[in-house]
């Protein structure tokens, strides 16, 4: 029995955010010789060298250019079309468009069960209006596929349940849950600093269904008035509204303003902005999972978040403060709940003893499901 793992869509961009970040993670923790790269071209799968593996890990571990340089020189090294056999496994642990839909659509049930789907999300079936007009379509042609899987894994509860309640119209659950890890950002703090200073971040891409606009007009009666105040945005500028793009652009150039943009950090300049945050804030209104929050709290640092968060369900609460219902004037009031040393200390100390999934356990969690027999 051979596992395959398809890395088509991260070899198209070796992007370490979102989706991308999934296949990564898995290629750094698996254990050698355990699964043969593959990348989809034209009409079939083609096997990459082993050695792309673990190059794949190296760049999620270290973000070396070098090993951007290896993996390209490996990715051009393609093999012989692999053809999957009744006792395979191929994991896809990515989004796929037109051509990979015409291939799995093609193949008999038989044949899809040879295959593992890892699907994070349906948010542009369930909140079409974040979206562009034209992505459910897209999408739609990926979920008719999924439809007809046998083995799917989810990131979250949240997404099982939207698979199979508004996709497959069923009160039946099937699939498993994998949770992703926390840990992405580097090892646990054995003891974060308390007493921070008055420092917020806002973690991920500004987009209208992360509300950065509500919480930088929670924010905006508070920055100048209270000593050592300041927020922070810290991630790529997506598809906002242009008068809001020019706000915040305004708003960071202006150093007496209290408020800073980052739109393009490395990986180690998010740890040390998380590391000195009294608070992170993820108000999002509709998400898959939710990375930033649980990687705050993996760094000893509390989050205050919206009801909303898939990641955050699954935890007692600890190191979380909960704005609901989520409305400008009680995130402020949270906000001003962070101000004070002992009630933002004690978050801290909560946020340090959860227990969180690490990519390590997510991947033993894939392997695991994978290696299931088929029915």
């Amino acid at each position: 029995m051979s596992l395959y793992i398809d890395v088509t869509e991260f070899l198209a961009s070796l992007r370490k955010t979102g989706i991308e970040r999934i296949n990564g993670e898995i290629c750094r923790y698996l254990p050698p010789n355990t699964a043969i790269p593959v990348q989809f071209c034209s009409d079939c799968y083609v096997a990459l060298p082993p050695a792309l593996i673990s190059a794949v890990g190296r760049y999620f571990r270290d973000g070396a250019e070098a090993e951007a340089t290896e993996i390209r020189r490996l990715a051009s090294a393609r093999g012989s079309p692999v053809e999957i056999l009744t006792s395979d496994t191929l994991l896809v642990p990515e989004i796929f468009a037109y051509e990979r839909a015409k291939y799995f659509r093609e193949m008999s049930n038989q044949q899809l069960q040879r295959c593992r789907f890892i699907i994070y999300d349906l948010l542009p079936f369930t909140h079409p209006e974040y979206f562009l007009p034209h992505l459910p379509g897209v999408m739609s042609e990926y979920f008719h596929i999924m439809r007809r899987a046998n083995y799917c894994g989810f990131i979250s509860e949240y997404t099982r349940d939207a698979f199979y309640g508004r996709l497959m119209r069923t009160a039946t659950r099937g699939g498993v849950v994998l949770p992703l890890g926390s840990d992405s950002l580097g090892p646990r703090n054995s003891r974060p600093t308390a007493n921070r200073s008055l420092a917020f971040t806002v973690l991920g891409t500004i987009e209208p269904r992360k509300n950065h606009a509500l919480i930088l007009e929670a924010f905006e009666p508070l920055l100048g008035k209270i000593q050592g105040l300041t927020l922070s945005f810290v991630g790529r500028m997506g598809w906002v509204d242009s008068d809001f793009a020019r706000r915040v652009h305004a708003l960071a150039s202006d150093n007496r303003s209290g408020f800073q943009f980052h739109d393009a950090p490395t990986d180690s300049a998010i740890r040390i902005q998380i590391e000195q945050s009294r608070a992170t804030i993820y108000a999002s209104d509709a998400e898959g999972y939710g990375l930033p929050p649980v990687e705050s709290l993996w760094l000893g640092t509390p989050v205050i978040a919206s009801k909303t968060i898939p990641s955050l369900q699954a935890l007692p609460g600890a190191g979380i403060h909960y704005v609901e219902p989520l409305d400008v004037e009680r995130l402020r009031q949270a906000v001003l709940a962070f101000l004070d040393d002992g009630y933002a200390n004690q978050k801290v100390e909560e946020a340090l003893h959860l227990e969180l999934p690490t990519w390590r356990s997510f991947t033993q969690e894939v392997l695991r499901w994978c290696n299931q027999d088929c029915p």
